[in-house]
């Protein structure tokens, strides 16, 4: 199957091919602008990708978020559940900054996890 657009113009092209992800490839000699969250730099190469908010969720999120508080429920994700990403995270530094295996349980007392990886 093959479900794809291409565009050519004088200062760039752009693919977009829905079966390969949720990003156009295009290349640009001026740049466009934004492209997507985190891309630097759009001269040349870069990866736009389209309907950027509900491709990460955002609206599903906010709905969610509206319906928990409106109707008593209990998020899907939880407090918890985000304590446990950020230890994994905080150990993940430990590890990279010791160049050992960390175990967990993993606590700390700093701040941010890069203090973990580059220590005084």
């Amino acid at each position: 199957m093959d479900d794809r657009a291409e565009i050519h113009g004088s200062e760039g092209v752009a693919y977009a091919d829905v079966l390969q992800g949720n990003s156009i490839q295009t290349y640009s000699s001026k740049g466009i602008g934004y492209a997507v969250e985190k891309a630097g730099n759009t001269v040349g190469w870069s990866y736009v990708i389209y309907e950027e908010a509900w491709n990460y969720g955002f609206p599903q999120e906010f709905a969610h978020f509206t319906d928990c508080i409106k109707n008593d429920k209990q998020p899907l994700v939880t407090g918890e559940d985000g304590r446990a990403v950020l230890e994994v995270i905080f150990a993940a530094y430990e590890s990279a900054g010791m160049g050992k295996k960390v175990m967990l349980p993993f606590e700390t007392k700093v701040d941010k996890p890069y203090k973990l990886w580059k220590k005084p």
